[in-house]
């Protein structure tokens, strides 16, 4: 392998092979078999930069004759004296808005040596090289194309990227031969494989590189560690922390499989030593398509904007110093639409004193019908009420309910048959209707009401000379269930009384009741009675 910059080996050198830091390195070689008709000379031409050379050639081999070659005969052939034809990439996948050199890139895009990627805060893309290795490039990352090549009459591949900010996740295809290399350079690191999954990120502060499957090694200045599969390594400017142990994997909860609103919500367990959380979505099990990806610093990812339709999402912990941990993967289905409407009666937790209840709802854009149930458990295994052909938004019950505790809830169909989720679950108490007040009592000072009650109720009473009680007579609140006024006057009056329950809750006013008043003995008669006494 080609020695690197000696910049890259004062901050860091992630490679596999590793030479010591200091250690030149030896001399690496092609090994070509001979065929038929092969000479020094066409051997030169046709894999030397400079033809030339195939004297080099016969002197490291020992060749007598140039021109005379036994076929199957191995030569050792230098690989800086190698000739490399130029490959390219292909992009495999685009999400939101992905650039090279302000052209917008869409899938199958050739990617030459040169082309510089960038990805804004929405985009992602993968992209596919010559051998198959693949690597996704994150939102607001940016990253050039140094080298795409392949090593003249071989599948030996030498890719170099340099990645000046952002992350990129990649599985390398194996690298097979003395040349192939697989190569990306950041500001303080580069990191070299020869077949593994790993992911690196570039910030201004430092560059972590984390391997998930295989691995690399780690040769600073002063210090060299392997780096295996399940650990990951800051390279700051300054130098090269101590390789760490990821994180382990969130254990994502099972519910989160079936997601039943607009907003994709996905709980899992928290981590210890977790700072935050990365969450990613996809549409594929190698998350090749990233659909939408976020970092959380609570233990519940949420998404919005989300199509219905089939999905991969992947939770890892964050430690403290950046380095993300060990991936959860779950598939899970959004099934959201069409929206359930929101319920408007009875309220929500809500209480009714009547005999029968109304129910409506807001109309829901693309629901063509409602579905209704009414029970009085969550599970719904035995609703009371199960209806699903109401073109209207709401429903009138026919006859009476017992006074219980009720939930109810409705769902979206579309024209075609296609039913949304369940709405949430909504609950109401149903209590009898108030009872009527017993008929006044009136004498000849006073007009005396009450009216059943229950245990800590208080009540609004009122007394009027007209039946939309506009002309209030008398209006108190009580804490007790009868109420005694001075008579009033003679004539026709009306009544109604409500309670408030100990909870808060108020009541409907009850029937209307009329009082007729009897006038008084008129005092005159008094005194024709004098005379009798």
């Amino acid at each position: 392998m080609n020695r690197l910059p000696t910049r890259l080996l004062l901050a860091a050198i992630l490679c596999l092979p590793v030479a010591a830091a200091a250690a030149t390195p030896a001399v690496q070689y092609h090994a070509y078999r001979t065929a038929e008709g092969d000479t020094l000379i066409s051997i030169g031409e046709e894999l030397l930069r400079d033809p030339g050379d195939w004297h080099r050639v016969q002197r490291i081999n020992r060749i007598v004759n140039p021109r005379r070659i036994p076929v199957g005969t191995t030569l050792r052939i230098p690989l800086d004296m190698m000739r490399f034809d130029p490959v390219t990439a292909r992009v495999t996948q685009v999400r939101g808005q992905v650039s090279s050199r302000g052209a917008t890139l869409g899938e199958g895009t050739v990617i030459r040596s040169g082309d510089e990627l960038e990805t804004a805060e929405d985009g992602s893309t993968t992209i596919e090289l010559a051998d198959g290795s693949r690597l996704t490039l994150q939102p607001k990352s940016r990253m050039r194309i140094d080298t795409l090549s392949v090593l003249r009459g071989t599948q030996q591949q030498d890719a170099s990227l340099t990645l000046s900010a952002g992350r990129v996740e990649s599985q390398a295809a194996t690298q097979r031969g003395p040349a192939a290399r697989y190569r990306i350079v950041t500001p303080t690191a580069a990191v070299g494989v020869r077949g593994t999954q790993f992911r690196v990120g570039a910030g201004d502060d430092a560059t972590r590189a984390e391997v998930t499957e295989g691995a690399v090694a780690v040769d600073g200045a002063q210090a060299s560690v392997k780096l295996p599969a399940g650990f990951g390594v800051v390279a700051a400017p300054g130098g090269l922390a101590k390789a760490v142990e990821l994180l382990r994997a969130p254990s994502i909860a099972d519910a989160a499989r079936l997601q039943e609103r607009t907003i994709v919500r996905i709980p899992f367990a928290p981590v210890d030593g977790a700072s935050a959380y990365r969450a990613q979505i996809a549409l594929d099990t190698d998350f090749r398509a990233i659909v939408t990806q976020s970092v959380f610093k609570s233990n519940e990812a949420k998404f919005g904007d989300l199509a219905d339709g089939d999905y991969h999402v992947r939770v890892r912990a964050i430690d403290a110093a950046g380095l993300e941990g060990r991936d959860a993967d779950l598939a899970f289905r959004l099934k959201a639409r069409p929206e359930p409407p929101f319920a408007s009666f009875p309220q929500h937790k809500g209480k009714l004193r009547a005999d029968t209840v109304g129910f409506a709802w807001a109309k829901a854009a693309e629901a063509q019908r409602y579905a209704f149930q009414l029970a009085t458990d969550e599970s719904f295994s035995t609703p009371l009420v199960a209806r699903d052909d109401l073109t209207e938004p709401k429903l009138a019950l026919d006859g009476k309910l017992a006074p219980a505790d009720y939930v109810w809830r409705l769902r979206s169909i579309r024209a075609d048959g296609d039913q949304g989720p369940w709405s949430d679950i909504q609950r109401f108490q149903l209590r009898p209707p108030p009872a009527n007040p017993e008929p006044a009592k009136i004498d000849d000072k006073s007009l005396s009401f009450s009216w059943p009650a229950e245990p800590e109720q208080s009540f609004e009473f009122q007394l009027a000379h007209d039946t939309g009680f506009t002309r209030v007579v008398e209006s108190r609140t009580l804490r007790e269930s009868a109420v005694t006024l001075p008579k009033p006057d003679a004539g026709i009056y009306y009544m109604r009384v409500r309670a408030t329950d100990p909870d808060g809750f108020v009541g409907p006013w009850t029937a209307t009741q009329t009082i007729e008043v009897p006038p008084g003995k008129p005092w005159w008669l008094l005194l024709l009675l004098i005379p009798l006494i």
